[in-house]
């Protein structure tokens, strides 16, 4: 019969060789996802090191001219998004000697989602400015379509103005006059 000693260091044998085997395995896992956290933290590191590089350079631009209103870059291929100034705008015209009133109804269109969402933070100030722009008009300029569309000119530039001057932005591309009634 096998001696009981014999039979322990058998064992024992078989767990020094186990434990070895499972802390070689713990080292390679532990080596493969220190090696994958680093690689991933490298990536995202260079990724966001050269959108901030691009930030640099715009402040430099900015900074070299400074009455230059940097330009937002046109989405062409994009499909455009509105945005409604609701209520409706109604305005009486100045220097009349009857009382006369304009109804204008507005959207704005950009085909940047960032600049729409820009167009409803600051509705409030845009419809202020436009209801003083509006309010300035005469009865006979804006009934000829040549008068209609200067003050979608006019509008267009104030409402690129005020997102530029509160939030930094334009990228307005047009206004739509979607209802208007002077009489």
């Amino acid at each position: 019969m096998a001696k009981k000693e014999d039979l322990d260091l058998d064992v024992e044998g078989k767990g020094k060789k186990s434990s070895k085997l499972k802390l070689i395995v713990i080292l390679l896992a532990g080596i493969l996802v220190l090696g994958g956290g680093g690689g991933a933290a490298w990536y995202f590191l260079m990724m966001k090191g050269d959108a901030g590089a691009g930030d640099v350079d715009a402040g430099v631009e900015a900074v070299q001219e400074p009455a230059a209103r940097k330009k937002r870059k046109k989405r062409s291929n994009e499909p455009p998004l509105f945005s409604g100034l609701d209520p409706a705008f109604v305005v009486s015209f100045k220097d009349q000697s009857q009382a006369r009133f304009m109804q204008l109804s507005v959207e704005l269109m950009s085909r940047d989602p960032e600049v729409i969402e820009a167009v409803d933070q600051y509705k409030p100030m845009l419809r202020n400015n436009l209801l003083l722009l509006f309010s300035s008009q005469e009865y006979k300029d804006v009934i000829t379509r040549e008068g209609k569309e200067k003050l979608l000119k006019e509008s267009l530039e104030e409402v690129n103005n005020t997102l530029y001057q509160e939030a930094g932005i334009d990228g307005v591309e047009a206004v739509y006059f979607t209802a208007f009634v002077a009489q």
